[in-house]
């Protein structure tokens, strides 16, 4: 392997691009991998991915570029605001280069990843193929809200860790110890707010939608044909996980053949065989780097198999499905039902096969001592996390199925329907899926949250991620429900304001679950055919 050398790219702007090339290290033509970072590019999605010397040692030119803003390269950092035009002159520059085969690929995880689609929205030289891994389709929709709510936790960690390589590179030490010293997330969300030199995070939290549409993907490549070979990588809980589902339906509606889909076990980093303190077995350390090698061999070389089209590492088994598409499913639903106690007792509640009788279930969400999210991709630990400590909370309202008698498989979106009421002026419910083991142990596997503005009486619809879960015999599901997920949201003031406000001003909310009867409570659960299971 030869380099890292350094280069440059003038853009015709006149800002300069700085970028390290590594190359394999015999004399000849070879397919260029570019990606696009703003964390330095000495980094290079290392924190996931092998090194860049790795994917040069198997035949490929690599190119890691520093982002307008970042690292040695010129100009502003602008969240993503850049990245279509700047990248497309990067590919145009990249398949330029001495020793290019002619062949470019781009790939990289989370900011890089996006980096791509936006590339490809440009009007530069197409890729031939990508390999995004673990990115946001939609921001709006998959990053910075979820049901409505804003996620408050991810947005003002990944906006302080910009701001702060924004002070160091200006040199600016006392605005890098202000943000590192900041009392909490709600601090540290109003300081970013009033310094929009240094964050994005006042436009994520303004909402406006021509600001989404010039910088989502989905928005931009709508009319784009997408007929690019596509190798997209991503987690179960990774908060970016409808992100990567999102963008695959995309190509794969527009060319089935060349789209390819892996989703681990993963949160977003790192990709090993442990998820919330579980450890996921010697399968879920997947070997992502020579899958993409083999990807990129395939597509840029003419050399090896066809990779598979569909990868999905099953929860419940603990192991790899590999498939020839996606397969159809068929809603089954389970029916929430109990006599009232659910959250006072968690061997109340109960998910039927049918409705049963009405009653209904109070809990009080307490903004003094919110609930908090254990799990999933935004809890505390992230991942396959135990959270049946916390189903004993008299704040969580606890609903679980018989042991299953028959193996089932379940793959897709799942969503949980609940007939909302509350004496206050909005609410906010959080909704967790768990595998439970014959132990007792409740292995969270999905999350769902979703802000509701008039909770008087209200049935409400909580999307939670996507999942491939396989229930073995005596195993049960469980939903469980929450007023609250701190801190991963903010707390929803029970006042009126529907604005962000310290725990202070929050005024305790009252909420009732009704089910049976005419009431539509329900988990709807994405089940396969038994011949696919």
């Amino acid at each position: 392997m030869i380099g890292p050398e350094r280069a440059e790219l003038v853009l015709r702007d006149g800002i300069v691009l700085v970028a390290d090339i590594y190359r394999p290290a015999n004399q000849g033509l070879y397919p260029v991998l570019l990606m696009r970072q703003p964390y330095g590019r000495a980094i290079a999605s290392t924190v996931v991915l092998a090194h860049p010397c790795w994917y040069a040692s198997h035949g490929y030119i690599v190119v890691i570029q520093d982002v307008r803003g970042c690292g040695d390269s010129g100009g502003d950092f602008e969240a993503f605001v850049n990245e279509m035009e700047d990248g497309a002159q990067s590919l145009d520059w990249a398949a330029s280069l001495p020793g290019c085969s002619g062949k470019l690929g781009l790939y990289g995880f989370s900011y890089q990843a996006m980096t791509q689609y936006l590339a490809l929205a440009g009007k530069g030289r197409r890729p031939d193929a990508i390999a995004p891994a673990m990115a946001s389709w939609m921001p709006r929709d998959d990053w910075a809200y979820e049901g409505s709510a804003f996620r408050l936790g991810l947005n003002v960690s990944w906006a302080a860790q910009m701001a702060k390589l924004k002070a160091a590179r200006n040199d600016d030490g006392e605005t890098y110890s202000t943000i590192d010293g900041a009392a909490d997330d709600l601090a540290l969300r109003d300081l970013l707010i009033a310094r929009p030199d240094l964050s994005h995070l006042g436009k994520w939290i303004e909402d406006d939608e021509t600001y989404w549409s010039k910088i989502s993907p989905g928005v931009l490549l709508r009319d784009n044909p997408l007929d690019i070979p596509a190798f997209h990588t991503g987690g179960w809980a990774d908060f970016f996980l409808e992100g990567t589902w999102a963008a695959d339906a995309a190509f794969r509606r527009k060319n089935p053949q060349t789209s390819h889909l892996v989703i681990g076990p993963w949160t977003h980093a790192p990709w090993n065989r442990m998820s919330g303190g579980t450890d996921m077995g010697p399968d879920a350390e997947f070997p992502v780097d020579r899958a993409q090698i083999a990807f990129f061999d395939f597509y840029l070389k003419g050399k090896g198999d066809r990779p598979a089209a569909v990868r999905l590492f099953d929860m419940g088994l603990r192991g790899w499905r590999t498939l020839s598409s996606l397969p159809p499913t068929a809603d089954t639903a389970f029916f929430l039902s109990s006599s009232g106690l659910a959250a006072a007792m968690i061997s109340d509640g109960r998910l039927d096969t049918g409705p049963s009788s009405p009653a209904g279930d109070t809990f009080v969400h307490d903004p003094f001592r919110p609930t908090p999210l254990v799990g999933g991709h935004l809890g505390t630990p992230a991942g396959f996390a135990d959270r049946s400590a916390f189903d004993n909370r008299a704040d969580v309202a606890v609903y679980t199925t018989l042991p299953f008698d028959a193996a089932t498989t379940f793959i897709g979106k799942a969503a949980a329907e609940i007939e909302i009421a509350s004496r206050s002026l909005g609410c906010d419910v959080c909704a967790t899926l768990s595998l439970v083991g014959p132990d007792g142990a409740a292995k969270v596997v999905s999350t769902g949250y979703a802000r509701i503005d008039d909770a008087h009486r209200a049935l409400a619809r909580i999307s939670l991620r996507s999942i491939c879960l396989s229930v073995p015999v005596g195993f049960r599901l469980r939903l469980s429900l929450q007023g609250a997920a701190a801190p991963a949201f903010e707390i929803h003031p029970g006042n009126g304001a529907f604005a962000p406000a310290p725990a202070i001003a929050c005024r305790p909310i009252p909420i009732s679950i009704h089910h049976g009867g005419a009431a539509g409570s329900r988990l709807i659960m994405p089940r396969v055919s038994d011949d696919v299971a």
